[in-house]
C-alpha cells in the first residue's frame, strides 16, 4: 500500500511537472533579437532572416510557410506527420526523430548539419516538433550558439523564457548546453566525416 501511494504521488508529480512551463518574459521585457511571433495559433516564430520555428504544421500553417518562402522543414518528432500533411507541398522534408527524454548532442548535430546544408542552398528553414517548445527549443538554442555566436546563457534564457512554451520537466536538456558539447558540434560541422 505504501509503495503504491508513493508511486501514485511520483507519477502525479511528473504529470503536473510535465505540464508546467517556464515563465515567459512579458512582451515589453523580451529582447528584440529574440524570435518574432508570426502566428500564436501555430506557435510560429521567425528566429532569424532564414530560420523559423513552430508546432506540428497543419494545413492552416502551409500558407504561412509559403508566404515566408520556407524551403526545408525539419521535423523533430518521432512520428513523421509531415509525410502526410506536407507531402504534396514544395518543401524539402527532413525527419530527425528525437525523443525529448533522450535528446543528445548527436541529435542536435544532425539538426545543425541540416540547417547548414539549407543555408548553403539559400533555403529558409522551419524547425518543429509537436508543440514547438522543447525539442524545437533545444535545437533553436543550439542554432543561436553555433550560427549566431550567442552565449550559452543567452540562448538557454531565450529557450526557456521566450514564450515558446518550454516545459520545466526537461532538466536533461540543460545538460546539452555545455562548452564541451558546443565545441564538439562546431568541430563536426567544420570537419564532416
Amino acid at each position: 500500500m505504501h509503495k503504491t501511494l508513493i508511486t501514485v504521488i511520483f507519477i502525479s508529480s511528473l504529470s503536473l511537472g510535465g505540464c508546467m512551463k517556464h515563465s515567459s518574459l512579458e512582451e515589453h521585457q523580451r529582447p528584440q533579437h529574440w524570435g518574432v511571433l508570426i502566428s500564436d495559433t501555430h506557435n510560429f516564430y521567425q528566429i532569424s532572416p532564414d530560420v523559423f520555428r513552430s508546432e506540428q504544421p497543419s494545413n492552416q500553417l502551409i500558407p504561412f510557410l509559403k508566404k515566408h518562402q520556407i524551403g526545408t522543414v525539419i521535423n523533430l518528432r518521432a512520428r513523421n506527420e509531415d509525410a502526410k500533411v506536407l507531402r504534396d507541398q514544395p518543401f524539402n522534408l527532413v525527419h530527425i526523430p528525437i525523443n525529448t527524454w533522450s535528446i543528445d548532442r548527436n541529435d542536435l548535430l544532425e539538426a545543425m548539419q541540416t540547417i547548414q546544408t539549407a543555408k548553403q542552398h539559400n533555403q529558409k528553414v522551419l524547425v518543429h516538433c509537436y508543440h514547438g517548445s522543447d525539442r524545437t527549443g533545444a535545437t533553436i538554442a543550439m542554432y543561436r550558439i553555433i550560427f549566431e555566436n550567442w552565449s550559452i546563457e543567452d540562448a538557454v534564457k531565450e529557450m526557456k523564457q521566450g514564450g515558446y512554451g518550454f516545459h520545466i520537466i526537461w532538466k536533461n536538456i540543460d545538460q546539452l548546453f555545455s562548452p564541451k558539447n558546443v565545441k564538439w558540434i562546431q568541430q563536426q560541422l567544420l570537419n564532416p566525416s
